[in-house]
């Protein structure tokens, strides 16, 4: 099911949506994992990662969580980059499975 684009737009069909399957679809339910504590939403409190701001980043929960709740695809790389700013980024990879 196709699902809504975040952050939320409209394009000439109404809001703008990500494909089912589609890359930038598997990029932000990643993201998502990692926007969101443990504990956030009461329907699945396991899902997500402790915030890499105040926390070192946890690539083996955000591995999980990628296994658990995306299992379409395999993470082919996890890191966190810091800018001058001091701004957190994490940066990841992913490929979906055959």
């Amino acid at each position: 099911m196709d699902t809504i684009k975040f952050p939320i737009r409209f394009d000439s069909s109404g809001l703008a949506k990500l494909r089912e399957k589609s890359s930038d679809y598997y990029k932000q339910l990643l993201t998502l994992a990692i926007l969101t504590e443990p504990g956030r939403l009461p329907l699945t409190p396991a899902f997500g990662i402790n915030d890499p701001t105040f926390t070192s980043l946890d690539k083996g929960q955000f591995v999980i969580q990628a296994a658990r709740y995306v299992p379409e695809v395999v993470i082919t790389g996890i890191d966190a980059e810091v800018s001058p700013e001091e701004e957190v980024a994490v940066v990841f990879g992913f490929k979906v499975r055959d």
